[in-house]
C-alpha cells in the first residue's frame, strides 16, 4: 500500500476560489479534496476567495487600464496583481510546505520561493485554453501569460495532467522535461456516501435491461460547446427510424433549448439538479440511464463522462481534446466532432437494437466502474507523488 511518509511537510489544496466548496469549479478540487485527504496526500484546502466587492473593482479598474493601452478586456486572472493578492492571506502560511495547484499559474512570488515546493495538477494548459475554447484576450495579454505559465512549470517539482493530450502540450509547448510530467484521469464528482450506499444496493451485474427500451442521458448546461444540440437531432432522428429508446436532459431547461428542439418525443427535461443539497436525487437520475452522451466540439476531459462510468453506464463520448481517455475501452463509443446527425443516430439505432452488443458493453462498465472515481485517481497519483513511500 503506498502511504505518505513519515516527516511529509504540509500539504494545500490550490484553486482560484475555495477549494473546500463544492460549487468551485464544478466541484473538481472539492471532490479530489475529499478523497485525497482520506489517504493524506492533502491535508487542507485553500480558501483563496474571490468574492467581495474589492475583487470586482479590481477587475473593473485592470480592464479599464488594459482598453486605455489598446488592449483587448480579460485576462485579469493571468495577471501578476491578480495572482499576488490572490495568495497574500496564505503566502506566510505555505513557507517550508507544498502546494498542488489545481489552476496554471502561481504568482510570481511563489514560483520564485524556494521555501515552497510547488506541483500542478491542470485539465490542460493555457495555450489548449486559449487555442480551443476561444479566448477573448488580447494576443499579446495571451503570450505573457503563457511565458508566466511556463516559468511555473519549470519551478514545479510536477505537473500532472487530466490527459496525455494536455501532457503533450506541457512538453511540446513550455518545454518541461517528460520525466516530470504524470497523466491521471480524474474521478466522478459524486457524493461519496451517497455513491457508497448507492453502490452496496447494485453490487450484482445481471441483465439490467428486461427488454425495456433503452434510456439515454445527458448532464451539462452549456448546451452549444457539450454538443446538446447534435444530441437531440440525432435522437430525433433515431426516433424517426424506429427507436423507442428515450432521451433524459439534466442541468439543463427546455425553455432555454432553440425552438426546435423542445418538443421531440421521448426526451424528458430533469432542468437543474443541486449536486449538493440533492446528491442522491442526481446521482438515481443518472443510474437509472442506460447510456450517458456527451457530444462536446472541444472538451479537456468531460468529468460527466466519469460520473456516467462511475455508475455503471455505456457512454457516447466525443472524439475530441483529452475527452477519449476518459473513456473506458469496451464500454464507449467516441464520436468525431465530423460526425453527422444521422451517423450519431445510426450509432444510437444500433446500440438499441444489438442488445447483446450493448449488454457487452454494459457489463464491462459495471466491472470497471470504481476505475472512475476520484479514490482510483489519488492512489495513482501516490504511485509517483515524491513524499509517499511504498509500505
Amino acid at each position: 500500500m503506498i502511504v505518505l511518509g513519515p516527516h511529509h511537510r504540509p500539504t494545500y489544496l490550490a484553486v482560484v476560489g475555495d477549494a473546500n466548496d463544492p460549487i468551485t469549479w464544478s466541484g473538481i478540487p472539492y471532490h479530489f479534496l475529499l478523497a485525497a485527504r482520506e489517504r493524506g496526500l492533502i491535508d487542507e484546502g485553500l480558501n483563496l476567495s474571490l468574492k467581495g466587492r474589492a475583487w470586482a473593482v479590481r477587475r473593473a479598474l485592470w480592464n479599464a487600464l488594459a482598453v486605455a493601452k489598446g488592449r483587448h478586456l480579460g485576462g485579469y486572472q493571468y495577471q501578476p496583481c491578480f495572482l499576488e493578492q490572490l495568495y497574500a492571506p496564505v503566502q506566510q502560511q505555505l513557507l517550508d510546505g507544498v502546494v498542488l495547484n489545481f489552476f496554471q499559474m502561481f504568482p510570481p512570488s511563489i514560483v520564485a520561493e524556494r521555501r515552497i515546493e510547488k506541483h500542478f495538477y491542470i485539465d490542460m494548459t493555457l495555450r489548449q485554453l486559449f487555442e480551443n475554447y476561444g479566448a477573448t484576450i488580447d494576443d499579446r495579454t495571451a503570450a505573457e501569460a503563457m511565458e508566466r505559465e511556463r516559468e511555473g512549470y519549470e519551478a514545479a517539482a510536477l505537473v500532472i495532467t487530466h490527459s496525455r493530450w494536455a501532457a503533450q502540450s506541457v512538453i511540446r509547448d513550455y518545454g518541461i522535461a517528460a520525466a516530470r510530467v504524470h497523466t491521471v484521469v480524474p474521478g466522478a464528482n459524486l457524493d461519496p456516501l451517497v455513491y457508497a450506499e448507492w453502490a452496496r444496493k447494485h453490487r450484482g451485474t445481471a441483465n439490467v435491461l428486461a427488454g425495456r427500451p433503452l434510456k439515454f442521458v445527458f448532464v451539462g448546461r452549456k448546451w452549444k460547446r457539450k454538443g446538446l444540440d447534435r444530441l437531440l437531432a440525432a435522437f430525433a432522428a433515431a426516433r424517426r427510424q424506429g427507436s423507442s429508446a428515450t432521451l433524459r436532459i439534466i442541468g439543463f431547461e427546455r425553455g432555454w433549448a432553440p425552438a426546435e428542439y423542445r418538443d421531440i418525443e421521448g426526451v424528458e427535461w430533469f432542468g437543474l439538479i443541486d449536486k449538493r443539497r440533492h446528491a442522491a436525487r442526481f446521482l438515481e437520475s443518472i443510474a437509472e440511464c442506460d447510456v450517458g452522451c456527451l457530444l462536446s466540439r472541444a472538451e479537456a476531459g468531460g468529468i460527466a463522462l466519469r460520473e456516467f462510468h462511475a455508475l455503471g453506464l455505456v457512454v457516447i463520448g466525443p472524439a475530441v481534446n483529452g475527452a477519449p481517455e476518459h473513456m473506458i475501452p469496451g464500454a464507449s463509443i467516441s464520436i468525431p466532432v465530423t460526425a453527422s446527425d444521422r451517423d450519431i443516430a445510426d450509432v444510437m439505432h444500433d446500440l438499441c437494437h444489438d442488445r447483446s452488443r450493448f449488454q457487452r458493453m454494459r457489463e464491462i462498465a459495471l466491472h470497471s466502474r470504481r476505475n472512475a472515481l476520484w479514490d482510483t485517481a489519488v492512489e495513482s497519483i501516490l504511485h509517483f507523488w515524491p513524499h509517499a513511500v511504498d509500505q
